[in-house]
C-alpha cells in the first residue's frame, strides 16, 4: 500500500490515544472493512513496539554546546539565501497569477468560439433558407415568382438525458424524490425501477414539469455527494456535466431544441471542469455567478445583417410545437 500523510497521521494518533471516542470507532470501522488500512496499522504499530524497543543511550556531555554552535554558524551563513528564498517566493507567487490569468483568457476564447459558432450568419444580405421536413423529388424548395419564402421548421426530438445521484443518505433522499414528484403531479407520468441500492425514476414530460422538479431537488442537493447529468445526442455519446448544479440541469432543459440543450450541455461541462483545473477550484466569480446565461435565454439573438433593405418583408416562421423531455433520475447509494 502507498503510504498516505494523511491517513499515517490519523493512524498514529488512533495508536497514541489521541482521538475521540467517536473517531476512534470510526478508525476501527475502516480497518475492520478495508484490508489496507488494516494491514497499515498493524505496520504503524509494529513500527512503534520496535521503536519502544530500542535501548537508551545518554548523550554526550558536550552535545548542547555542539547544537549551539551548530545553530549560530547557520544563522550567519543563510542571511544572504534568506532574502534569495523569498525572492524566489515573489517570483513564484507572480508566476502562478501568471498561469491563472492564462488559463481565464483560455475559457473566455473557447466560450467566445461557441457563440460564435451559434450566432454566425449562414446566409447573404436579402436571402433565405427554406428546410423540408422529408422532401420528396416532386416537391418543388423554390417559391413562385412573387411568392415570399417561409421559413418551415424541422421538427425536435425534445430533450434526453439521465441525472445520477450518489449519496449516503439513501433511504431519505429517495423518499424526497418520491415526494417530489408527486408534489410535482408527474405520479401518472413516472416509471419506477427498484433493485436493491439503486432507484430508477423515468419521467416523461414537458420542459416545465420536469424543470419544476428538479428546481424542488435544490433542498436536498447537498445531501450528493456526486451529481453528474448526462444529455442524450441523437447520434454519438451523450454529454456529462461533472459536478452539475440545479440552475445549470434546468438551464439545459429549459432550451427549445435538442440541438440547443447538448450545445448548453458542451459550455457547462467545459466550465465544470475547468474550474476543477483552475487554483482554487473556483472560476472568476463574475463568470461563476452567472454562468452560461446566454444559452439559458430562450432565443439567442442574432446579429444584424449590413446592406440595402428587403421591401418585402418576410412572413414570421410557424411557432414550434413544444416537444416532450424525457429524464431518468438514478438514485445510488454509496458508503461515503
Amino acid at each position: 500500500m502507498k503510504p498516505n500523510p494523511n491517513l499515517d497521521e490519523l493512524l498514529s494518533s488512533f495508536i497514541d490515544g489521541e482521538l475521540s471516542p467517536r473517531q476512534r470507532t470510526e478508525v476501527q470501522r475502516m480497518a475492520a472493512h478495508d484490508a489496507a488500512v488494516g494491514r497499515r496499522l498493524r505496520q504503524l504499530q509494529n513500527c512503534r513496539t520496535m521503536f519502544s524497543s530500542l535501548p537508551s543511550a545518554e548523550a554526550p556531555g558536550d552535545l548542547l554546546d555542539q547544537i549551539k554552535q551548530s545553530l549560530e554558524r547557520k544563522t550567519l551563513l543563510q542571511e544572504q539565501p534568506v532574502v534569495a528564498r523569498r525572492s524566489a517566493g515573489v517570483i513564484h507567487l507572480v508566476f502562478r497569477k501568471f498561469l491563472s490569468a492564462a488559463a481565464m483568457i483560455c475559457l473566455l476564447a473557447f466560450l467566445g468560439a461557441v457563440v460564435y459558432q451559434i450566432v454566425a450568419p449562414v446566409s447573404g444580405p436579402g436571402t433565405s433558407q427554406r428546410v423540408a421536413i422529408n422532401p420528396t423529388p416532386d416537391e418543388p424548395l423554390a417559391p413562385e415568382a412573387g411568392e415570399p419564402m417561409l421559413a418551415m421548421v424541422v421538427a425536435d426530438a425534445g430533450f434526453s438525458g439521465r441525472l445520477e445521484l450518489q449519496t449516503a443518505a439513501f433511504t431519505s433522499t429517495d423518499a424526497f424524490v418520491k415526494r417530489a414528484i408527486g408534489t410535482c403531479g408527474l405520479v401518472d407520468l413516472a416509471e419506477a425501477d427498484l433493485l436493491g441500492d439503486r432507484r430508477t425514476y423515468r419521467v416523461v414530460s414537458t420542459r416545465e414539469d420536469i424543470n419544476r422538479l428538479v428546481a424542488s431537488l435544490g433542498g436536498v442537493w447537498d445531501e450528493f455527494s456526486s451529481v453528474s447529468l448526462h444529455v442524450d445526442r441523437p447520434e454519438g455519446d451523450p454529454v456529462t456535466i461533472e459536478a452539475v448544479m440545479p440552475n445549470q440541469v434546468e438551464a439545459v432543459i429549459a432550451r427549445d431544441s435538442t440541438q440547443a440543450s447538448i450545445q448548453t450541455a458542451e459550455v457547462y461541462a467545459a466550465m465544470n471542469h475547468m474550474s476543477q483545473k483552475m487554483p482554487g477550484g473556483e472560476l472568476s466569480p463574475v463568470i461563476a455567478e452567472d454562468p452560461g446565461s446566454l444559452w439559458a435565454m430562450e432565443a439567442i439573438p442574432m446579429p444584424k445583417l449590413t446592406g440595402p433593405e428587403d421591401s418585402k418583408p418576410t412572413p414570421p416562421a410557424p411557432a414550434r410545437e413544444s416537444a416532450q423531455a424525457s429524464l431518468t433520475i438514478v438514485l445510488l447509494r454509496t458508503s461515503k
